[in-house]
């Protein structure tokens, strides 16, 4: 994170805030009184440009502390209460670390390759119910793993205080050995649940229940997948589940 200029930190940190640079502008004229367009904002960062009293207010707008990277004091709650949870688990004689890998391109490739077939099928009129069904097994292709023909769990026995909404009724049952736990709910992730890369900048971790992991991948791959999903399935698309 260090070696990020503070230009780009600002970048990322609009990015996770879900704000644009013209919005940062607009703050800052109101907040300094001084004339500030976009195209000077957007031309300022990226030569990063910029006298410390900049660097502090821009830093009070987007809500950070100013050391020497903003990046430092923007780890949300819930990643804290993961990190504690993860330190209390290291104590456990059995704790082990989660597996974590990274989706290779002939994965993500194989992926794509599937969703064009889809498509293919939806322009011949084939049923929204099949091809959801095709889809499912693409995505669960890549982990060669056989899911137990065990029942889920029931919506009626589900907490409704849980922090994790419960958005797949389909999905494996949750493993409590092997599984990553969320310690807000006590449970296993569900699939297809989403969080930033705690490490990785511009990654996202993926979580599958069939083979009790996260997957990294880039943001662009990730929303890019998710955005032919949803124009491929329409009303029958499930989102994510964002951690984040």
């Amino acid at each position: 994170m260090e070696d990020l200029t503070f230009g780009e930190q600002v970048k990322i940190i609009l990015g996770r805030r879900g704000m644009t640079i013209k919005e940062l502008a607009e703050t800052m004229e109101k907040c300094t009184g001084q004339k500030m367009s976009r195209q000077n904002l957007t031309q300022r960062l990226g030569r990063d440009n910029f006298q410390e009293q900049d660097m502090r207010k821009i830093a009070e707008i987007l809500g950070c502390p100013f050391h020497l990277s903003i990046l430092s004091g923007d780890a949300p709650a819930a990643r804290t209460a993961e990190t504690a949870a993860a330190a209390r688990s290291a104590k456990e004689p059995d704790a082990r670390k989660m597996e974590e890998r990274d989706m290779t391109i002939g994965e993500l490739y194989k992926i794509h390759e599937g969703l064009s077939q889809l498509e293919e099928n939806v322009q011949e009129g084939k049923q929204i119910e099949n091809i959801k069904e095709e889809l499912e097994k693409t995505e669960a292709g890549e982990s060669d793993i056989q899911e137990d023909e065990s029942p889920g769990v029931e919506p009626d026995d589900l907490d409704q205080d849980d922090f994790e909404p419960v958005i797949r009724h389909d999905d494996v049952e949750e493993d409590r050995e092997l599984g990553d736990m969320n310690p807000y709910t006590g449970r296993e992730y569900q699939t297809n649940s989403v969080r930033m890369h705690p490490t990785r900048i511009g990654y996202v971790q993926v979580y599958d229940r069939a083979g009790h992991k996260w997957t990294d991948m880039t943001e662009w791959a990730f929303l890019g997948y998710q955005e032919r999903k949803k124009a491929l399935l329409g009303k029958e698309y499930e989102p994510p589940i964002y951690l984040d």
